[in-house]
């Protein structure tokens, strides 16, 4: 039984792979001219759509929110379009694989969830995102019910931007974090968590 479920495992992986592989191959073609029109973003975003396999791994969950979030209100201005440019340009050229191994995030004291609630819930943002500019990542919360707020005892969740700080290796975290965990040492249950949890959680 133990090897069937290695196997399954091992093929999924090989899956995840060969997506990313092929994502990264469209980006640089879409890329090729330094420019990305509202055509090559829809078809991006239809792409992503039927790569499910690719929500599951940073950073391509968080790009796929991103892509989906440009297009919902119809309209896409040009920071939306400068900001998903300038993430598929650090996607081909491997810098967001960089931050991944970076370990900048992996020494927060992240909460491991796999899913926050968003509607009726307080959030707060914190470091560079690669969604987009911090106020499309409110403007996002805003649209499905959620509200933004500081770090208070009221707050329910603290996002983490993926492209995070330096610093943050050294335990040197920020006045947000830093007090974040102060109420979560007081029993305040509010969570901290990474952007690609909070971007995975945009259309659950």
């Amino acid at each position: 039984m133990l090897n069937i479920y290695q196997r399954q495992a091992a093929s999924f992986r090989n899956e995840l792979r060969t997506s990313c592989g092929a994502l990264v191959g469209i980006v640089q073609g879409l890329m090729a001219d330094e420019q990305l029109n509202d055509q090559e973003i829809r078809f991006l975003h239809g792409w992503l759509k039927e790569a499910q396999a690719l929500t599951l791994t940073w950073p391509c969950t968080v790009i796929c929110a991103q892509v989906s979030a440009i297009l919902e209100d119809g309209i896409i201005t040009e920071e939306e379009r400068d900001h998903l440019a300038e993430t598929l340009r650090q996607l081909v050229g491997g810098k967001l694989d960089e931050v991944a191994d970076a370990g900048y995030v992996s020494k927060l004291p992240l909460d491991r969830v796999d899913t926050v609630e968003v509607s009726g819930k307080m959030f707060c943002f914190t470091g560079d995102f690669v969604f987009g500019p911090r106020k499309n990542c409110e403007k996002a919360i805003e649209l499905r019910g959620g509200s933004i707020g500081g770090v208070t005892k009221k707050l329910h969740c603290l996002v983490v931007g993926g492209l995070g700080s330096p610093e943050w290796k050294h335990g040197s975290f920020g006045a947000k974090i830093e007090r974040a965990i102060q109420h979560k040492q007081a029993g305040v249950p509010l969570l901290i968590v990474h952007e690609d949890v909070w971007a995975g959680s945009l259309h659950g």
